[in-house]
C-alpha cells in the first residue's frame, strides 16, 4: 500500500515536467562551465537550488490538481488521483511539505550567499502558483502568460546563481566586460522568450483540450471565449513570432552555438513550422500539437548539453 501511494504521488508531482526542469537547470549549469572554465561554482549548493525548484514546482502542481479536481473528473476521469488513489487531504499535506522543505533550503542558501533572493524567489512562486491555481487560472490569457513566464524565469534563475558567488562577485566588479561576455547571457536570455512562447503556446493548447471542464468551474479560457479554430491560429501566431524573433537573431545564436547545437535549435523552429503548417489540417493538429510542441522544447532546450 505505502508503495503504491508513492507511485501515485509521484504521479501527482508531474515528474515528466520536473525532469524538463532539472535537465534546463543542469543544462545552463554545463553550458556556462563549458564556455568558461573560470566561472566555478558549488555544486552541491547548487543542487540544492535545483532541488528546491523541484519540490515548489511539484507542490504547484499538486495544488493546482487539488482546485482542479472538479473539471479534471470531466476532462480526464482516468487519470484523477485526489480522492480517488490518494485523499485530498493527504495531497495538501504533501503540498504543504513540500512547500516548507523547499523554503528551508532557499533560506539556507540565502544565508550562505547572505541575499534574500533564493528566499524570496521561493516565497514569491509559492504564492503565484497558489493563486494561479485558487483564480488567475479562470482568467482570460493572464494564467497562460504566469505560467509560461514562470517557465522562462527557469534558465534565468539558474544563471542568477552565478551572481552570487562571493568568489565570481569579485571578478565581476573588477572584471565588468569580461564577466558580461564570459556569461554568454544573450544566448540564456534567447532561451528564456524561446522557453516563455513554447510553454504560452502549450497552455492555450491545453484549455483547449479541456474545455468542458473549465466551462463547470467558471474557467474563461481563449478556447471558450474564441473557439477552437481561432485559438489554432494564435497558437499559430504565437509560433510565427518566435520564428522571426530567432531568425532575427541568427547572427546571436550562431555566436554562442556550436553545429550540433545550431542544428538542434533549427530542428526545434522547424518542428514549429510543421505545426503551424497543421493548422490547415484540423484532424492532425489536434491530435499532435501536444506532442510536437514539448518535442520542439525539448530539442530547443537540449542545444546546452552540446
Amino acid at each position: 500500500m505505502a508503495g503504491n501511494a508513492l507511485i501515485y504521488i509521484i504521479r501527482l508531482s508531474r515528474p515528466i515536467n520536473l525532469l524538463i526542469i532539472s535537465a534546463t537547470m543542469l543544462g545552463v549549469f554545463f553550458y556556462v562551465g563549458k564556455c568558461n572554465p573560470i566561472l566555478v561554482i558549488d555544486s552541491m549548493h547548487f543542487s540544492l537550488l535545483v532541488i528546491s525548484t523541484l519540490l515548489i514546482a511539484a507542490s504547484g502542481n499538486i495544488i493546482n490538481d487539488y482546485y482542479d479536481l472538479d473539471a479534471d473528473q470531466i476532462n480526464k476521469p482516468s487519470k484523477v488521483i485526489l480522492t480517488k488513489n490518494i485523499s485530498k487531504e493527504l495531497g495538501l499535506k504533501i503540498y504543504i511539505a513540500l512547500n516548507i522543505i523547499g523554503l528551508s533550503i532557499g533560506m539556507y542558501l540565502s544565508f550562505i550567499y547572505e541575499t534574500y533572493w533564493y528566499l524570496g524567489i521561493d516565497v514569491l512562486c509559492i504564492l503565484l502558483l497558489w493563486i494561479y491555481s485558487f483564480y488567475l487560472k479562470k482568467v482570460l490569457l493572464v494564467g497562460n502568460i504566469l505560467i509560461a513566464a514562470l517557465t522562462g524565469f527557469i534558465p534565468l534563475y539558474a544563471t542568477s546563481f552565478y551572481s552570487f558567488d562571493p568568489m565570481l562577485k569579485a571578478y565581476a566588479r573588477e572584471n565588468p566586460e569580461e564577466w558580461y561576455e564570459s556569461f554568454y547571457f544573450e544566448f540564456v536570455l534567447i532561451l528564456v522568450v524561446f522557453a516563455m512562447l513554447q510553454n504560452l503556446a502549450r497552455e492555450i493548447w491545453k484549455d483547449a483540450r479541456d474545455i468542458e471542464g473549465d466551462q463547470t468551474i467558471g474557467v474563461v479560457s481563449i478556447p471558450i471565449k474564441f473557439g477552437i479554430r481561432n485559438t489554432q491560429r494564435i497558437i499559430g501566431f504565437i509560433l510565427l513570432v518566435e520564428i522571426a524573433l530567432f531568425t532575427f537573431c541568427l547572427d546571436h545564436l550562431q555566436l554562442h552555438l556550436n553545429q550540433g547545437s545550431f542544428i538542434l535549435f533549427s530542428i526545434a523552429l522547424g518542428i514549429n513550422f510543421l505545426i503551424i503548417m497543421l493548422i490547415y489540417k484540423n484532424d492532425l493538429f489536434v491530435k499532435y500539437c501536444d506532442s510536437l510542441l514539448k518535442l520542439s522544447m525539448v530539442m530547443g532546450l537540449s542545444t546546452l548539453y552540446f
